[in-house]
């Protein structure tokens, strides 16, 4: 099993991160935050960055995070193109416009394509990761109904979209984000075709449904271009046992993944403490034979005052992992 971990701070944060530490402890790979609006003024530190992991030992991938507020739901990412390009962002039920930009907007996927087509060129990575692809959905009001998803929805399925979230919307809803996903990864691999891309669907923080349009994790998996998943496996926020919700993840998306020739890797919070169980993780996870993991993250794990106590079992739990 492989083993990488995040860094999510940022690129001053970059700086602080010791990839030969990384690779000595045992981590494999190294997931790297690419904010929209950081990117745009220092990519030359990021690749600086990629180019050091790679030098020590690691594969690099790159997270787009922030670009058009599509990717990452993180309400406090920051996004130039959403703040000059109003008229490309989602409209919901109410027909209110959101800080997020539509995948069908034709302008918006343009530009996404071709920034991260640059992206990909310009960082020396091993693949790329795309965090949460999806529409806006909240206490019952969900989006798209811009003047681009109407016409796209009464043309595939001869109506007019309804103000209810139908079947056949979160159908089509389903079918943006895929054809998105699509997009992205033929923007990276016209590049370079070797450049990996992963999905990380929504992660399911209760037993509801939840409608993002990232939810079809089959579609998403047997997307062209698509090597397969990440899911993100919370199981402290959602009160599980650590052992069960490894378990649903490899009884549920992973089994489906396989199904589809691609790889499902498991994305965990982790930290020293206790209550964390770090090192039980990883080796049950190994056990259940789970292709490969992320470690979340860098900033509460490594740089935790609190590290040193488990350095030497997390190297010898990585180690075995990866034998």
């Amino acid at each position: 099993m492989n083993v990488g971990i995040w860094v999510t701070n940022g690129v001053d944060a970059l700086k602080r991160v010791d990839t030969a530490l990384l690779r000595n402890l045992g981590f494999g790979g190294v997931f790297v935050a690419c904010y929209e609006d950081e990117v745009r003024w220092r990519v030359d530190d990021v690749a600086s960055f990629v180019r050091r992991a790679k030098a020590d030992g690691l594969d690099p991938f790159a997270v787009p995070y922030g670009y058009g507020r599509f990717l990452d739901p993180d309400p406090l990412i920051e996004s130039l193109y959403v703040q000059t390009h109003p008229d490309a962002c989602q409209t919901d039920s109410r027909g209110r416009r959101l800080r997020k930009a539509c995948p069908n907007n034709p302008q918006f996927l343009e530009w996404f394509s071709s920034s991260v087509r640059t992206l990909a060129w310009l960082l020396e990575c091993t693949g790329f990761l795309w965090d949460q692809p999806g529409f806006h959905y909240a206490r019952g009001q969900w989006s798209c109904r811009c003047g681009y998803c109407a016409r796209l929805f009464r043309a595939g399925y001869g109506h007019e979209m309804p103000r209810e979230l139908t079947d056949e919307v979160i159908q089509f809803r389903c079918n943006s984000v895929t054809m998105f996903t699509l997009a992205a990864a033929a923007a990276i691999e016209s590049v370079d075709r070797r450049l990996t891309s992963l999905v990380m669907p929504s992660p399911h923080l209760s037993s509801g449904q939840h409608l993002t349009g990232n939810e079809d994790v089959q579609r998403l998996a047997s997307c062209a271009g698509v090597s397969g998943l990440c899911v993100m496996v919370p199981w402290q926020e959602l009160g599980w046992d650590m052992e069960h919700a490894l378990r649903e993840a490899a009884e549920g998306p992973a089994r489906v993944t396989h199904a589809c020739d691609g790889v499902c890797a498991v994305g965990v919070n982790c930290s020293p403490r206790p209550e964390d169980r770090t090192i039980e993780t990883i080796q049950f996870a190994a056990r259940l034979g789970i292709d490969a993991m992320v470690m979340a993250d860098y900033t509460t794990l490594i740089e935790s005052p609190a590290f040193p106590l488990i350095r030497e079992p997390l190297a010898e739990a990585l180690h075995a992992a990866s034998s």
